[in-house]
């Protein structure tokens, strides 16, 4: 940001209040942009509900990719939307277009995608003695 001086005579008071008032309004505005990003709390769960998205699907109607664990959707601009399995699980419900600006909300049961309790989980408990 580079800083601008201007060098007003006392005399030339009618100027002087036409930069006060500029400065003012820009320090007033940008008070009360920072005040409404304070107001806003923070986006904890990922369930963006005051962005635009492109479009709304059920889970079902995507493609999901068992090696990558992702669930993928075409996108308009000829890519594909992508959203992981373990992005699901912590509760995410927007998939992303890694080639543009596009987003699409996910409908789908949080509960699905929960981690599994330890059922799949194996632990090595042999004890190799030398």
């Amino acid at each position: 940001m580079t800083d601008t001086h201007t060098v007003v005579p006392v005399e030339d008071t009618a100027m002087l209040a036409t930069i006060s008032n500029e400065h003012s309004s820009k320090i007033k505005e940008t008070e009360s942009t920072v005040t409404a990003a304070k107001a806003t709390p923070a986006d904890t769960t990922n369930n963006y509900t005051d962005i635009n998205c492109y479009d709304e699907i059920e889970i079902e109607d995507m493609d999901y990719d068992e090696d990558e664990e992702k669930y993928t959707y075409p996108c308009p601009c000829g890519d594909r939307f992508e959203i992981t399995r373990i992005e699901l699980e912590s509760g995410e419900s927007i998939a992303k277009c890694p080639s543009c600006s596009l987003l699409l909300k996910i409908v789908y049961d949080p509960d699905d995608f929960m981690p599994d309790d330890g059922e799949d989980f194996e632990l090595d408990t042999a004890i190799v003695v030398s």
